[in-house]
């Protein structure tokens, strides 16, 4: 019996074959689209991630410049698969670039530096240093001595220096000279990669002698500290690896490691993270959203449409015995059919698009590392959009199933389901029709016939609003011109990297006029940016920073902090409008009571528990006197001094942010830099900031560029580039979002076709009717041109209003995050006007063409055709 009732409702599939086939297309599409989309994008992290464990191994991350009983402690934590350690020295100072490169043991305690090497895809030439005058070399670091033809043999001498704490917080220098023999050279497997083609990883040098071990101490055994490289318990899949290398920042925190010794493998983690996210069944876009939702809606209105025409065929079937389950059966039967044959399709074309993609796209990374692009099949991915598909579909169906099933005997009595209308018109009615004509009203009236149906597809083709209005507002450029303004605040800007020094590198002044004097150059700001300590009584200090940055010592605290020396422009330009008390601004060229005045800084930001930024000093304010930790010059020696200034003016938490501040940094202590001499015994600039007359003037600014970079040993950023990478992100951003448009856009013409097709079959006796007193084509063409502009008008004005709401939600969310930069007020909501024409436009014309389209059968069909028809 089962089997009669489910050769009905593949008949009434087959009967109404264009509804059919167009659930199918659009169920196809839909999944097809999204699922490549997320397999294009995991097929390359997986590649990628392939490709990065190659070329800079399969650690996690290291942790660097932490005592022997805290590398132990990490070693021996059971969340640690393996690890690998070696002793940190300090860093060998190439004086004559600025340079240095830092200086390891090449064995570590109780481990085996072939080991070490293997795990950072590194391979050695030459042989392991023999004791404490011979040294390894990596490829960066022989550059900075400048020993890169051949260096294995030579005899190079710079100064060794390492910074330490005593047990009591205090700290100490250890600085001298050492002569070392190169007998071994450290490269990269894959040494042709380079940071323009991954992204992230800093140029850093590294050297390794034999140690303190043996009793053979080339530093005091009391400035000895640990580096070691850890992997994480990953279990058997890259997902279980992503999850648990993001432990990283936990274990520092549980052993107080500090914040600042943690080194990520961070084009590894990258894209292990990437691709984690992509995969996070919770992490469904609003676009994924909006097509999940388009699809439910048509499907709902499809099912409606196709059941609803049949009603009385169900109560005949009533009136014969079938039982409301059998009937629900029916339209359960038509949704399974849909749901796994459009779901599996779907997926099919989808892998045929991914396959297309992956053989679109290039990536020389893989080229590099000798990987081929592959599909990966990852079931979660599957599972994710099987599970949208069939979620959207179930939704969809639960309210025909549930109409169906009501469906009575009775029924069998009438012409159709749905019950007579009867009663007056209705005063509304009246005016339309008085104002308007009779046509006119009834081209308005013909969509509250069936007004379910008629809201589904208003709501359908207002989505689209959404997409066009939210994806191409003007609001999204302005999010990206404020994050670049925080992050850039020069066209180009030349700072200290990982591999130079901050006591020795410096940018010749020479240097400085030329730049002024090149065409193109607007203005040239300097500064010295340098390193120091706070020094204070513990309890003066705001608890959780201490916890949070894993601050040693039983009475005194000292900790790392910007020393910064400004010119006299930049005082004036950068620094005056973040200081809360602006007079003030004089008092930082000079001293009070013979305290030499600063401006500082005094927040720090916690991204780990709190993600809000919180006070270093308790209750700071103007006229305390603190005391910094400096190293003096004092010829060719340096010395540790603790000096002590006062704080003329405290800045703006904005100072982070627009201002030249480092971003979520911890103390910064800011100066006139006629007082360097006397602060740190010379004077310098080692930051540079460049604009440009007229960025668009490419010849120019690149001769600028070309200049900086080849005659600037320093960490170059330009502007440009960040400026690129946002317009590609933004481009990428809008072909998605125009393409999620076009989708939602063909589905919402589907649903409005078949809408006004089934309510003019279902009104076509009063059409012909009609047409037989003496409507002419004229007047119908009328009437649906009345009922097309109501579609649009009514669409048009539900899309706006979604898409003020969701651009609103946009404003409020950025104000409320960037609050955590120190900016109050980030963005005000603007309306999207030109996008709001756009969309009325694409609106009208979309609901014009398909309500012609639905009307062509009874334009061209004659009056006495069409009466037979009805009968």
């Amino acid at each position: 019996m089962k089997q009669i009732y489910r050769k009905l409702s593949y008949m009434y599939m087959k009967k109404n074959k264009s509804r059919t086939v167009m659930m199918f297309i659009v169920v196809i599409s839909v999944v097809a689209f999204l699922f490549s989309v997320d397999m294009i994008n995991i097929s390359q992290k997986y590649n990628r991630v392939e490709a990065f464990k190659k070329a800079y191994g399969d650690y996690h991350t290291e942790y660097v410049d932490i005592s022997r009983d805290k590398m132990e402690n990490v070693s021996s934590d059971n969340r640690i698969e393996y690890s690998d350690n070696i002793q940190n020295l300090g860093y060998l100072i190439n004086k004559n670039n600025g340079t240095r490169s830092e200086l390891k043991s090449f064995n570590g305690y109780n481990d085996d530096s072939r080991n070490y090497f293997d795990r950072k895809a590194q391979i050695m030439e030459g042989r392991a240093p023999k004791n404490n005058n011979e040294i390894v070399v990596d490829t960066d670091s022989a550059n900075n001595f400048g020993i890169s033809e051949n260096p294995i043999g030579k005899t190079i001498s710079f100064e060794l220096r390492k910074s330490y704490k005593l047990p009591n917080g205090e700290e100490k220098l250890y600085s001298e000279k050492k002569t070392f023999k190169v007998v071994g050279l450290v490269k990269k497997e894959f040494g042709e990669i380079n940071s323009s083609q991954v992204g992230s990883e800093p140029k850093r040098g590294i050297c390794y002698t034999y140690g303190n071990f043996n009793k053979q101490d080339i530093i005091p055994n009391e400035a000895v500290t640990y580096d070691v490289i850890v992997r994480f318990n990953s279990g058997s899949t890259i997902d279980d690896e992503a999850k648990a290398s993001r432990q990283y920042e936990k274990l520092a925190m549980d052993y107080e490691l500090g914040k600042t010794s943690i080194n990520i493998n961070a084009n590894y983690l990258g894209e292990l993270f990437l691709m984690n996210d992509i995969k996070d069944m919770s992490l469904i876009s609003y676009d994924t959203l909006v097509l999940a939702i388009t699809v439910v809606l048509l499907v709902f209105n499809m099912f409606n449409i196709i059941w609803g025409e049949y009603i009385r065929e169900i109560s005949m079937l009533r009136l014969i015995g079938a039982t409301k389950r059998n009937i629900r059966q029916m339209v359960i039967y038509q949704s399974l059919i849909l749901m796994v044959f459009g779901t599996f399709l779907g997926i099919a074309a989808g892998f045929v698009v991914t396959k297309l993609g992956l053989m679109a796209s290039k990536d020389n990374v893989l080229e590099i590392v000798g990987i081929t692009p592959k599909i990966h099949m990852d079931i979660d991915i599957i599972l994710k959009t099987s599970i949208i598909s069939i979620v959207s579909i179930i939704v969809a169906t639960l309210p025909p199933i549930v109409r169906i099933g009501r469906v009575g005997c009775m029924d069998a009595i009438t012409s159709s389901g749905s019950k007579a209308r009867t009663g007056k018109q209705s005063r509304i009615g009246s005016i339309i029709q008085n104002k308007f004509g009779m046509y006119r009203y009834m081209g308005i009236r013909n969509l509250w016939i069936k007004k379910t149906r008629t809201f589904v597809s208003i709501l359908t083709i207002s989505l689209c609003g959404y997409m066009i209005m939210y994806t191409f507002s003007s609001m999204q450029t302005e999010v990206n011109d404020k994050i670049r303004k925080i992050y850039y605040k020069y066209d180009i800007q030349v700072s200290r990297g990982l591999d130079n020094d901050i006591e020795s590198f410096k940018i010749p002044e020479n240097t400085v006029e030329k730049i002024k004097e090149m065409n193109g150059v607007k203005n040239v700001y300097t500064s010295f940016n340098g390193e120091s300590t706070f020094v204070a009584d513990k309890d003066d200090i705001n608890e959780y920073f201490i916890e949070y940055y894993g601050v040693e010592g039983s009475e005194k605290t000292e900790y790392e902090t910007h020393l910064r020396f400004f010119s006299e422009d930049m005082i004036n330009d950068k620094l005056e409008p973040y200081m809360k008390d602006t007079k003030a601004v004089n008092d930082i060229y000079g001293k009070t009571n013979g305290y030499i005045n600063v401006a500082v800084y005094n927040s720090f930001y916690d991204n780990v528990n709190t993600n809000t930024n919180h006070e270093i000093y308790k209750d700071l304010k103007v006229g305390d006197i603190i005391t910094v930790g400096v190293n003096y010059h004092n010829g060719d020696k340096i010395e540790k001094k603790n000096v002590k200034v006062r704080v003329a003016s405290i800045l703006e938490d904005e100072w982070q942010s627009y201002g030249d501040g480092f971003h979520r940094s911890t103390f910064e202590v800011i100066t006139s830099d006629k007082n360097m001499k006397e602060l740190v015994g010379f004077n310098g600039y080692n930051n540079l900031g460049v604009n440009y007359t007229n960025p668009e003037n490419i010849s120019e600014n690149r001769k600028v560029e070309m200049y900086v970079k080849e005659n600037i040993p320093g960490a170059i950023s330009v502007k440009e580039s960040f400026l690129r990478l946002q317009d590609s992100g933004q481009a990428n951003s809008e072909r998605r979002g125009a393409t999620n448009a076009i989708l939602v856009l063909i589905i919402s013409g589907i649903s409005i076709f078949c809408t006004v097709k089934s309510n003019l079959m279902e009104r076509r006796k009063e059409i012909f009717t009609m047409r037989a007193l003496g409507m002419s084509l004229k007047d119908m063409n009328r009437m649906n041109m009345y009922e097309s502009v109501t579609y649009a008008v009514l669409s048009i004005a539900v899309g706006i209003a979604i898409s003020t709401y969701k651009l609103i939600e946009f404003v409020k969310w950025h104000n409320d995050s960037y609050t955590n930069f120190g900016i109050e007020h980030f963005m005000d909501f603007t309306f999207p006007y030109k996008e709001a024409i756009v969309f009325a436009l694409v609106t009208l014309i979309t609901c014009i063409v398909s309500v012609k389209l639905a009307n062509r059968n009874f334009r061209n069909k004659e009056i006495s055709d069409g009466m037979r028809d009805v009968e």
